[in-house]
């Protein structure tokens, strides 16, 4: 014989249901613990334990004399796939927006020397990649022009570098280097954040054709935006 739920279990489930149906959307204010005791004849204590369950699980926050509330679920991205940051944020239901910050050929530094060698003609872009007007990515990126002649003449508030590149220098491989950092202070007004809002920086190679073609910087606000995979070894 299976196991009755606990009552505070039934008390969770019932808030689940609406949160992930879409009766209950981000920033609605879930019923007040008195009524969900009224509903459930439950205890206060019972109906404080599944709020705090759900509090610690991300689904809702709670404010002090004003209730508790549906939290706004963060975004997360494959670390293992690379994807179109446009399609991510509509896949998920997101309105997707962008701002090109800056486009232009790059004078030789010593990044872009370390990174792709010395004597080479180097494009670079700044994109802020938005999700419901909130920005969740600052992409800074640097691209080989003999794998990508056509970079600079790309609107880049109608498509993305991703799209482009896929098309002009199919992926072969990639490199990842995922770290948190705090944001300087031009990162911090691109993406409207706080000097303490610890940042997490994905830096990007992509080879195509057994050449180096982009070298890319992306920030991302860690209260915005988490990262994730799935390994499955072969058996």
């Amino acid at each position: 014989m299976s196991k009755k739920p606990s009552l505070s279990s039934r008390i969770r489930e019932y808030i689940l249901i609406h949160i992930e149906n879409g009766d209950w959307p981000p920033e609605h204010q879930i019923p007040a613990e008195s009524e969900l005791m009224k509903q459930f004849d439950a205890s206060r204590m019972t109906v404080h334990r599944a709020l705090k369950e759900l509090a610690a699980e991300g689904f809702i926050y709670r404010q002090r004399g004003l209730g508790s509330f549906v939290s706004r679920r963060t975004p997360r991205s494959e670390l293992l796939v690379i994807t179109n940051i446009a399609d991510e944020i509509k896949n998920r239901g997101g309105d997707y927006y962008c701002e090109l910050l800056y486009l232009a050929a790059e004078p030789e530094s010593a990044l872009t020397a370390h990174v792709f060698g010395k004597g080479k003609n180097i494009a670079r872009s700044k994109v802020v990649h938005s999700e419901n007007n909130v920005p969740i990515q600052l992409e800074d990126r640097y691209v080989d022009l003999r794998t990508a002649p056509k970079y600079l003449e790309v609107d880049f508030t109608t498509t993305t570098a991703h799209t482009y590149l896929m098309q002009a220098a199919p992926l072969q491989k990639a490199e990842h280097e995922l770290t948190a950092v705090r944001p300087n202070r031009e990162q911090q007004r691109f993406l409207n954040i706080g000097p303490d809002e610890p940042c997490l920086l994905l830096r990007r190679k992509t080879w195509s054709r057994d050449r180096l073609v982009s070298y890319a910087e992306l920030l991302y606000p860690g209260s915005r935006f988490s990262f994730g995979g799935v390994f499955q070894p072969s058996s």
